[in-house]
């Protein structure tokens, strides 16, 4: 595949495609509106005009919006050109960062993480992709990866040790949060556990409006900013 002949102006990471099917992932600037998911809805279908037959499954959020191509039924010298076409057709697609194209399900990116010290969390495109880095906060905090709707906090204290009292801290400190939704004030369904030495916070942010989905992410991690002695909060820790 030579994506060089197509311009576009948004990064395009080519990773292969398989026998019979492809994935892309695409990001956004900041985060993804109405608008641009039915931008995305119409590139598809034109590219789904012009190969009749073509069977397509899009999961979107936020954060992220994938399109799985299924390319059984064409012959081997059109797969190439059916992800051209989606490639040119998501130009008119506004304010998008990033498209991976990849097989199997959705990644981010093959950016190492650096790692400040032995224990210590450093950078990755998730963090920007999340606008982690754009919080004041004074822990340290990464996002390992995204799993759909779902969002673990681990959230790890100074003295590595973690008991009922901490975890009802962190309850309390996010349950008396002001996350300044608009419309629907429902925040997700929300679990505050202990694990290990470690509080786990479980975030699922099923039927939750799109509009409010960045200031629940963001406002888990400002709520518990003021409690003392929290090291450091990983999202999604060990998810690949």
């Amino acid at each position: 595949m030579n994506l060089n002949k197509i311009k576009t102006y948004f990064i395009v990471d080519y990773r292969g495609i398989g026998k019979n099917e492809a994935v892309l992932s695409i990001f956004p600037e900041i985060v993804f509106n109405k608008n641009q998911y039915e931008e995305v809805r119409a590139a598809i279908q034109e590219v789904r005009k012009r190969f009749d037959g073509l069977y397509t499954s899009t999961t979107q959020s936020i954060l992220w919006i994938t399109i799985s191509v299924n390319l059984t039924g064409f012959p081997k010298k059109c797969h190439d050109e059916i992800i051209e076409c989606l490639v040119t057709e998501l130009n008119n697609v506004t304010e998008i960062q990033k498209v991976i194209i990849n097989v199997g399900r959705p990644v981010a990116d093959n950016t190492k993480v650096e790692i400040e010290d032995d224990d210590e969390c450093g950078q990755s495109d998730w963090n920007q992709v999340l606008g982690l880095t754009k919080l004041s906060l004074n822990y340290m905090v990464h996002a390992e990866g995204l799993e759909g709707e779902c969002f673990i906090y681990s959230v790890y204290f100074n003295d590595y040790t973690a008991d009922e009292e901490k975890a009802d801290v962190v309850k309390n400190a996010i349950n008396s949060y002001d996350f300044k939704l608009k419309g629907n004030d429902y925040i997700g369904y929300l679990d505050v556990s202990i694990d290990k030495n470690k509080v786990s916070i479980y975030l699922d942010l099923g039927n939750v409006e799109l509009q409010n989905e960045n200031n629940i992410i963001h406002g888990i991690l400002l709520a518990i900013n003021s409690i003392h002695g929290i090291k450091k909060v990983i999202i999604n820790e060990g998810c690949l």
